[in-house]
């Protein structure tokens, strides 16, 4: 039985029976009953894209494409009838994000991508700002997509990007790992490993340590967050348009949502000083002794300066790799 109160109310049940969201929307997004008495949310399309892009998998909720009479559709399908209230929310999100696009495809894309944000929260995101430390890190990280994406080309490196997900490295290319480590500007010349495999040597790939400065200041010097996410959006936008879902599902396993307020926070950022993490490169890393685990320790950059190089000659390298 479906709620008077709810925007299902008055669809027939027993068969697909819809009706249209807002007269005035853009595109055509559709409240939807389906067979089993389910409720549901459509984007009614012109075409199939192809190839079909993936789609999020929730436990309680059914995302497909699908093919009427009428034409292809993208629906979600709502399996718990105790969550009703929360799937109305996702719905309208996705819907608002949808109807910022200028075209259809994008339309979807932005569709997908929010309910990927959803899979994220759901699955037990955070739905508070990042915190100072966090902000830092993935500005750093930032700073060195912006140096790989005109180097290896935006699909690759958001590939490589495995930071988000909570991998060892924060980049995993084909012959190269790279770890990336933010530190304030003024303080000692020290970096914080936080465990021992961050700086393991990993078979048949070259390491390299980044190291930048990353300083929160006082308006109106320096940048938001989301100034920094800004940055890299223009450049897919301009450059590779097919690679922004994976960048805004990155952002998600981040804890990034653009919706947050991250106004109070501004920050000034140094290019990143590149390290050959070598056999002799000062580090303590796995194995560990037996019964030690989650060793960290700080790192004097002093000590690092015999292996430092420059982004040069680290980009050569990878671009040798990648595209021999």
């Amino acid at each position: 039985m479906i709620p008077t109160d709810t925007p299902w109310s008055g669809l027939e049940a027993g068969k697909v029976d819809t009706r249209r969201v807002l007269a005035s929307a853009r595109w055509n997004w559709f409240w939807a009953v389906m067979p089993r008495v389910d409720v549901a949310f459509v984007l009614q399309l012109a075409d199939l894209p192809k190839p079909t892009p993936d789609l999020p998998m929730l436990r309680n909720l059914e995302i497909r494409f699908q093919t009427l009479p009428g034409g292809p559709i993208l629906y979600i399908r709502l399996k718990d009838s105790a969550q009703l209230e929360l799937f109305e929310t996702l719905c309208r999100d996705v819907m608002a994000a949808g109807e910022l696009a200028e075209t259809e495809a994008e339309a979807l894309e932005r569709a997908i991508g929010r309910t990927f944000r959803w899979h994220y929260l759901l699955r037990g995101g955070k739905l508070e700002v990042l915190s100072e430390e966090t902000q830092k890190g993935l500005i750093g990280e930032i700073e060195v997509l912006k140096l790989l994406i005109p180097t290896l080309g935006a699909k690759t490196t958001l590939t490589a990007w495995t930071g988000p997900s909570g991998a060892p490295k924060d980049f995993e290319l084909k012959a190269d790992c790279i770890e990336v480590k933010a530190r304030r500007g003024a303080s000692q010349p020290f970096v914080k490993i936080t465990n021992e495999f961050q700086l393991a040597d990993v078979p048949d790939r070259r390491l390299w340590l980044a190291v930048l400065a990353v300083d929160k200041v006082q308006p109106p010097h320096g940048r938001t967050l989301p100034e920094y996410v800004s940055e890299v959006t223009e450049l897919l936008e301009q450059t590779e348009p097919s690679a922004i879902m994976d960048w805004d599902l990155h952002l998600a396993d981040a804890g990034f949502d653009i919706l947050h307020d991250y106004s109070t926070w501004r920050w000034i950022v140094s290019s990143p000083d590149f390290y050959a993490v070598t056999k002799d490169f000062p580090r303590i890393a796995a194995p560990v002794p037996l019964g030690l685990s989650s060793v960290s320790y700080a790192l004097a950059l002093s000590a690092c300066a015999p292996f430092r190089t420059d982004w040069g000659a680290v980009r050569e390298k990878l671009k040798e790799a990648e595209h021999p």
